[in-house]
């Protein structure tokens, strides 16, 4: 008989080719107690959790970091870059870390339209601010779960074809957003995000998002504390919507806006057609109400 495993379970899932669309429930859990029983695979969490994701559940998986590590990172962040211009760079051979500020206007040329301040950062790099061993700690129960070598593409350079790249997000107040959109799947199978900032301390409003069955907003902020990590199948819709409507964006303030920490194996840009993240806003019958809360009100006018 086969030992059933994160891998087999997965796959057996997609041979029905019915990848989710629409997120389902919300599961708030420790983190601790979610690391001790991916590390067992015992048969019956397996089957739990990979049928649940599979479903369009989104988990939110308490005190993964500590606020202490994250408030750091964040600050950290933010003055490495802080005299450095602003660029861009393929993610080819010698790809150095960079950061981006991609305003309303440069956001609209992307296969998204976004507005924010990525900072991006690669393990062939010298690891400037000490990051990957802690969040690799993380990052490996994921890759894990994802039914992967939990050190998959951690040695990869862009000639390897995918690779691992930490980007950290800045959203600035009242513009920055992410529209509904899926998360390439070919390598990575969840979406998996590490949050920097407290609704209601650090921001106000919507934030991250996701779609319901009903073509409705799922509100996920209210579950979520600085350290917590949150996961879902990459394909269900999910994006960011501004925060702060009442205070103007500020680039050079390090406490502006609502930040979080993204972590993805990416195809890289030797092949020539990569799979990538897709805008999904065509396919979603919006009210007028919930365009106005996820769009910047500058995209709409």
């Amino acid at each position: 008989m086969t030992k059933i495993s994160f891998k087999s379970i997965w796959e057996d899932c997609e041979k029905k080719n019915n990848y989710p669309s629409r997120a389902n429930n919300i599961k708030v859990v420790d983190y601790k107690d979610f690391e001790k029983n991916v590390t067992e695979e015992k048969e019956s969490f397996v089957l739990d959790i990979v049928n649940s994701l599979y479903s369009g559940d989104i988990y939110i998986l308490k005190g993964a970091y500590t606020k202490e590590f994250m408030n750091s990172l964040r600050v950290r962040t933010f003055d490495y870059f802080k005299e450095k211009p602003s660029e861009f760079h393929k993610m080819l051979e010698g790809c150095p870390d960079f950061h981006r500020k991609i305003d309303i206007e440069t956001g609209k040329k992307y296969a998204l339209r976004l507005c924010k301040h990525s900072f991006y950062f690669y393990p062939w790099n010298n690891d400037p601010l000490n990051i990957f061993n802690p969040i690799y700690k993380r990052w490996r129960v994921i890759k894990k779960l994802m039914g992967m070598n939990p050190e998959a593409f951690e040695q990869n350079t862009p000639k390897d074809g995918v690779i691992d790249r930490i980007q950290i997000v800045q959203y600035p107040s009242k513009i920055g957003y992410l529209e509904p959109h899926t998360d390439p799947h070919k390598h990575q199978r969840l979406f998996h995000s590490a949050y920097m900032s407290k609704k209601g301390k650090d921001f106000s409003g919507l934030g991250f998002y996701a779609i319901d069955k009903k073509d409705k907003i799922l509100e996920t902020e209210d579950h979520i504390d600085v350290g917590d990590i949150g996961i879902g199948y990459a394909t269900v819709y999910h994006g960011v919507a501004p925060v702060n409507l009442n205070k103007e964006p500020d680039w050079q303030d390090v406490n502006d806006g609502r930040w979080f920490l993204s972590l993805y194996s990416n195809e890289t840009d030797i092949h020539k057609k990569r799979h990538t993240s897709s805008g999904v806003s065509e396919k979603l019958n919006f009210s007028k109400n919930i365009k106005s809360q996820v769009y910047p009100l500058e995209i709409l006018s």
